[in-house]
């Protein structure tokens, strides 16, 4: 395939072939820790829109630092808490009736024009735990609404005075987390698309939601953790952290951070930014014009793919099967 970084950051140029590019996946959106915001782009009262896991969802920051994120529509009568919302402490305000949401439950806490104390606990709206980490705000997506059984990990390399500045690479797929990573174990693919002289060896180690893969001797260690979150390491040349975060069950929003030894000089990370964005661009037309074969053909060199899918299974909910 050849390699065309336009690709990532003009969606209009890439080749679609497939006449219908939703319910390829037989899944739905995975539960796990997603990338939602910059930390730099959410001061301090902000309110902004947010559509993600298929939902359309408000993001703000109280006015004690605190990133938050509930359901965009009032419980009330449904309108966008991000339409005229106003940040009052650690709480979001409706702009049409001005009940009060508390950022960190969702819990309704104040309906101003009406004297009865008790407020229904289905006035709660929902609330998705988030965190501040690695210079993103991150949010917890679990289809049942159970709490999180991972964590992020910090990546010391963006606090380091010894390491470059951030460089952020973000561009919206149609694809799926688990199509992405599967990428990953799928060896074969890295010789016939991106022309390597030969098929990678990677020794991988698995402990239920954490994955590593090492190479190279040990100068290439990917970690995984959770199905959208990676952290990989090139030795003495580059650190980055990946994000896929579903926007629905067929679309992703990728965040991409770089950093890299000042050693290197000014440009190392954004000449690492570039090399992986070139490479990502020959996979783009396969991923949004492919279906999900379930269950593959599969040659015995290709058991990673299998032993991946499987390992996947555990960040989806499926409700219907247990009914």
């Amino acid at each position: 395939m050849p390699r065309d970084p336009d690709l990532l950051f003009r969606p209009e140029l890439r080749p679609r072939v497939l006449r219908r590019a939703e319910g390829r996946f037989p899944f739905p959106v995975p539960n796990g820790w997603f990338i939602v915001a910059a930390s730099a782009d959410l001061a301090p009262g902000d309110v902004q829109p947010l559509y993600a896991f298929g939902k359309d969802l408000v993001l703000f920051r109280g006015a004690d630092g605190a990133p938050h994120v509930l359901d965009a529509h009032c419980s009330h009568l449904g309108a966008h808490l991000a339409v005229g919302g106003r940040v009052e402490e650690s709480c979001i305000r409706c702009p049409f009736h001005g009940w009060k949401f508390d950022g960190a439950s969702g819990e309704c806490v104040d309906v101003p024009y009406d004297d009865v104390e008790h407020i229904p606990r289905r006035a709660s709206m929902r609330a998705y735990p988030t965190i501040e980490r690695n210079r993103m705000i991150w949010a917890w997506h679990h289809l049942e609404g159970g709490d999180p059984f991972y964590d992020v990990p910090v990546v010391p390399e963006f606090d380091d005075p010894e390491w470059s500045p951030i460089v952020v690479r973000d561009f919206q797929v149609a694809t799926c987390c688990q199509e992405m990573a599967e990428n990953n174990v799928d060896r074969v693919h890295f010789k016939y698309v991106h022309g390597t002289d030969a098929v990678p060896e990677e020794e991988f180690f698995v402990d239920g939601p954490y994955k590593r893969a090492v190479g190279d001797g040990g100068n290439f260690v990917r970690e995984g953790f959770g199905l959208g979150l990676g952290v990989l390491r090139l030795k003495g040349w580059t650190t980055f952290l990946s994000s896929t975060t579903p926007l629905d069950a067929d679309n992703v929003h990728v965040r991409w951070v770089f950093t890299a030894p000042r050693s290197l000089g000014p440009d190392a990370a954004e000449q690492a930014a570039d090399m992986f964005c070139q490479g990502l661009s020959q996979d783009i037309p396969i991923w949004e014009n492919k279906i999900y074969r379930e269950p593959p053909v599969l040659r015995p060199q290709e058991k990673d793919v299998s032993e991946h899918r499987r390992w996947c299974r555990q960040f989806y909910s499926f409700p219907e099967e247990r009914t």
